[in-house]
């Protein structure tokens, strides 16, 4: 079992893999984002059954290693979690995508920061050789941080994404491992 231990604000962030009986509080992170409206491709709540489906599928595809999954405990809380999708197509397992969310109030402290390097590090193992990310272009601090972490934009869909009654651009970012 992967476990990294860190302190952050005199605080204890362990940063590990996912088990099945993180369902509950999988599904309350994903939630308060979307509660919260924040910047993310989900605009509704999950039940605990869909979460516990997502979180079955997802612990076969990181044992068929297609995905990567780091969350990010601190004092024992679930804050945040990152993922790595390996691309389906033949032509692209090479290439992964990246999604995170850190929940409101842990955001600026470093937690996600840490969470991308240790996430691209696992799929670097995986022999994934080039992550994309999306990000709402309303999403200028995860741009920043994004690119502080060595991701370039590459590409942008103009008005790719409604959210909060808004057309918004989604922006493509890359990284090479």
């Amino acid at each position: 079992m992967f476990a990294k231990k860190f302190q952050i604000l005199e605080k204890t962030l362990v940063l590990r893999y996912p088990v099945s009986s993180d369902a509950r509080n999988l599904m309350n992170l994903i939630n308060s984002l979307v509660k919260e409206r924040a910047d993310i491709a989900k605009t509704k709540p999950v039940t605990i059954r869909q979460e516990k489906k997502w979180l079955a599928d997802s612990l076969k595809s990181i044992q068929d290693k297609n995905k990567i999954i780091i969350l990010a405990e601190l004092d024992g809380k679930l804050v945040g979690s990152c993922e790595i999708t390996r691309d389906n197509y033949d032509v692209s397992r090479h290439v992964g995508t990246l999604g995170i969310g850190i929940i409101k109030g842990y955001r600026g402290i470093g937690i996600g920061t840490k969470l991308i390097k240790q996430t691209l590090s696992e799929a670097k193992k995986l022999g994934i050789k080039l992550v994309k990310l999306y990000v709402f272009d309303s999403n200028n601090v995860g741009k920043s941080i994004y690119e502080e972490l060595g991701f370039a934009e590459t590409g942008r869909i103009p008005s790719g994404v409604y959210h909060n009654k808004k057309y918004k651009d989604d922006i493509i970012m890359i990284k090479r491992l």
